[in-house]
Formats: structure tokens, C-alpha cells, sequence
């Protein structure tokens, strides 16, 4: 089992996604749909083949190690050894994670057109 350590911004953001769905789900359903999202960020120290690999699945200049998981509509980057696995970034669904981290454009000039960006 490996330690699962989550970087302070990371811990920021979460506190506000919380504070968001209790707004927008009401309490009980934000409990639960907050409580997934923790659970599936735990299960990463408990199974090694969470996620996938961001370098490989996005074809990009990364540490090897740097995974994504995908959690009710948000985005987890995290680095993975054999001991410990680091959360290093939130990002919702709505976010260019990979031209955020990487600089590299995924969207076409069509869709963003289309969204007027």
C-alpha cells in the first residue's frame, strides 16, 4: 500500500468543491458525491493500475511517473513511486489541464470558434 500525500492547493481546491456542492446539490447529495471523490483519491494507495499514464495517453513531455484520474467530473494529476502516490493538481472538466501543464493546445480552431474563445 502506498501513502497518499495531496499537495496544499490541492487540499484548497477540494475544500471549495466541497463548499460548491453543498451549494448546488444540497447537503446529503454533496456528502456523497464528496465522499467519492475522496474515496477514489484513497483507492490510488491501495491499487497500482488507477489512472492512466499522461505521457503515453497524451503524447507529451512529462515525467513518466505524472497519472490522471478522472472523478466525477473532475481531473487528478498525480506522480506515482513505489511508496507514495502525490496528488499534484485539481482540474474540473471545463479545463485545459494539458495546455495548462504542458503548454500544448488539444482543441481545434473549429471548437473553439464554435464556443467563441
Amino acid at each position: 500500500m502506498r501513502e497518499v500525500i495531496i499537495e496544499k492547493e490541492v487540499q484548497y481546491q477540494l475544500a471549495s468543491l466541497q463548499s460548491l456542492l453543498i451549494e448546488m446539490q444540497g447537503k446529503d447529495k454533496a456528502g456523497r458525491t464528496f465522499k467519492e471523490i475522496i474515496s477514489a483519491i484513497a483507492n490510488l494507495g491501495l491499487f497500482s493500475d488507477l489512472g492512466s499514464n499522461i505521457k503515453e495517453r497524451f503524447s507529451v513531455d512529462c515525467p513518466g511517473n505524472w497519472f490522471l484520474l478522472y472523478v466525477n467530473m473532475n481531473y487528478f494529476v498525480f506522480s506515482k513511486t513505489d511508496s507514495l502516490i502525490t496528488v499534484l493538481k485539481m482540474y474540473n472538466n471545463r479545463q485545459d489541464f494539458i495546455n495548462d501543464l504542458f503548454g500544448v493546445e488539444m482543441r481545434s480552431q473549429e471548437s473553439k470558434d464554435y464556443w467563441g474563445e
